[in-house]
């Protein structure tokens, strides 16, 4: 594959698994009687535009240059959620933030496995994380 069709589907896919990570925090949110301030709908988008496109790039620049260093995607996964909190300074905490980064992960984490056909693993890390988020929301709504 080029590598700017690489890039490209990266960029894609980074897109796709942030916007979905911004709204299922939304929904989830919704669900525990609390409320993630979020902008409007292009300003989303074009937040989440820049930020996928340093997760992207990153992912490109790794799996080019040294693909054994996947490690190394920690930091623009932070760069990420930095972006969204500079974005939503006055209406999110830093847990909103984190929130944003376990729902690309889990979506990530997901999407792989059941890309190679691993769907008991995918199933596991979802009934993990559906346990993390009934802790959460149970520990939220006592408060």
């Amino acid at each position: 594959m080029h590598t700017a069709i690489q890039l490209v589907v990266f960029w894609v896919a980074a897109f796709l698994s942030l916007g979905m990570a911004v709204v299922l925090p939304n929904i989830y949110y919704g669900l525990i009687g609390n409320d993630l301030e979020l902008r409007s709908l292009g300003k989303e988008a074009a937040i989440a535009g820049v930020a996928s496109l340093v997760e992207a790039s990153a992912l490109w620049l790794i799996t080019l240059f040294v693909p054994g260093a996947l490690r190394a995607m920690i930091f623009p996964a932070i760069v990420a959620a930095l972006i969204y909190k500079i974005a939503h300074f006055e209406d999110w905490s830093r847990y909103d933030a984190f929130m944003l980064l376990a729902f690309q992960a889990v979506i990530a984490f997901v999407g792989v496995p059941l890309i190679y056909g691993r769907f008991l693993a995918a199933i596991l890390i979802l009934v993990g994380f559906a346990v993390f988020l009934a802790v959460i929301g149970n520990f939220a709504r006592s408060l």
